[in-house]
């Protein structure tokens, strides 16, 4: 598909990048309506405000569709682009331009994904490098991680963050880590 789809790019950094998953959609939830004539006309942000018309969806998407939005450089391939290019529903191919202005959750407006890796950097450092922690030592321990293993998160995440976020030392750490070596 071309569809960058930025709900599932949005729901990945809060739950990967951020260990911060958003509740699941409700029941019911409508699609967007990509049957409704010249829908596939309107930018992905006129898509999402026409969506989020319904306030069950606008409580939820205010929280989702920002960390998505500033991706919109890259397409579902992951390749840099400078206008998104749709087809119609008779096969034509319009161009549209790019929407990467976000406004986050806590009202922090970015432009793109370099903003968004900044701000993920500076503002979400320690949620960041403590949600890298936990996916690489669950990984490690090929296992779920219980409350008994807090103590050494929080050790392994303040070593993590003071080296830089240096994904070698991390990696060193854990493999010397307690946790690591009484599984």
């Amino acid at each position: 598909g071309g569809d960058s789809h930025i709900i599932k790019r949005a729901v990945f950094v809060r739950e990967r990048l951020l260990d911060d998953p958003p509740d699941p959609p409700p029941p019911n939830v409508p699609e967007l309506e990509t049957a409704e004539p010249g829908f596939a006309k309107l930018s992905i942000r006129e898509q999402l405000k026409q969506h989020n018309n319904d306030a069950a969806c606008s409580d939820c998407h205010r929280g989702i569709d920002g960390w998505g939005l500033a991706m919109e450089e890259y397409d579902a391939l992951g390749q840099w682009r400078t206008e998104i290019t749709r087809k119609l529903p008779d096969g034509k191919l319009i161009k549209l331009p790019l929407e990467t202005l976000a406004k986050l959750p806590d009202g922090r407006e970015i432009d793109g994904m370099e903003a968004l890796k900044d701000y993920l950097l500076t503002e979400r450092r320690e949620q960041f490098a403590r949600a890298f922690v936990v996916k690489l030592l669950t990984y490690a321990l090929g296992r779920s991680l219980e409350f008994s293993d807090e103590k050494h998160i929080d050790a392994l995440t303040h070593r993590f963050a003071d080296d830089k976020m240096r994904v070698q030392t991390l990696v060193q750490s854990i493999v010397k880590s307690e946790v690591f070596r009484t599984k």
